[in-house]
């Protein structure tokens, strides 16, 4: 991927979600935001990588969820990862999040308190 291919995945990330892509400038950790009036706004970390540990990936939205957890009104704190396999090979985005974060989206699960 070029030095500025980033970018571009954080813009397509954006358009996706109906957000915003803030510039590497601004000094902070989110990549997208949105805010929706008739559901949850989103604050967004972007990865494009040949490989991300599980380790890592579970660091970074353990982070998205504070981060998301810290606005106000609470936003939905997650990370968009795509495999950079090579020049054309096109690989699906991947969207991972805390448990706690899917239960703000989606509520509480018909096994819980069970």
């Amino acid at each position: 991927m070029s030095r500025t291919g980033w970018k571009r995945r954080e813009r397509e990330v954006a358009r996706k979600i109906g957000g915003r892509r803030y510039p590497a400038n601004t000094g902070g950790r989110v990549d997208v935001e949105s805010d929706h009036l008739e559901s949850e706004g989103h604050v967004i970390q972007v990865k494009e990588r040949k490989t991300l540990s599980l380790a890592q990936a579970e660091a970074l939205a353990l982070e998205m969820e504070r981060v998301g957890a810290q606005k106000s009104p609470p936003k939905l704190g997650t990370l968009w990862i795509k495999r950079s396999a090579g020049r054309g090979v096109p690989t699906p985005w991947l969207v991972v999040m805390t448990e706690a974060t899917w239960k703000m989206m989606n509520g509480r699960t018909p096994m819980e308190g069970s």
